[in-house]
């Protein structure tokens, strides 16, 4: 599960899930690859996660090593992160790497 804080207050997003991810946040809420995140895939399967939000220019590394039953989700900006597992939540349609 994802907790969102924002002007509206606390909003939880896929509750019963657990989600991974690694990135940078800029400011304008940009999305950016710090490197190993075949490594971080995993660590994440192996704790349980289902999961993982992965910068989308990280996308071919991470699937180049992909733990079986992990669900790539590419985020650019932050915003993408939040509808993808809203839609994820909802049944909609998610992007994957």
């Amino acid at each position: 599960m994802v907790t969102v804080v924002g002007a509206q207050g606390r909003i939880q997003i896929a509750p019963g899930r657990d989600i991974a991810g690694t990135g940078t946040i800029e400011e304008n809420g940009t999305v950016g690859a710090v490197g190993g995140v075949s490594l971080k895939t995993q660590a994440a399967v192996r704790d349980g996660a289902t999961v993982f939000l992965v910068p989308e220019a990280e996308c071919a590394d991470a699937q180049s090593e992909i733990p079986d039953g992990m669900r790539l989700i590419p985020v650019r900006p932050l915003k993408d992160a939040v509808s993808s597992l809203k839609a994820l939540e909802q049944g909609g349609k998610v992007p994957n790497c």
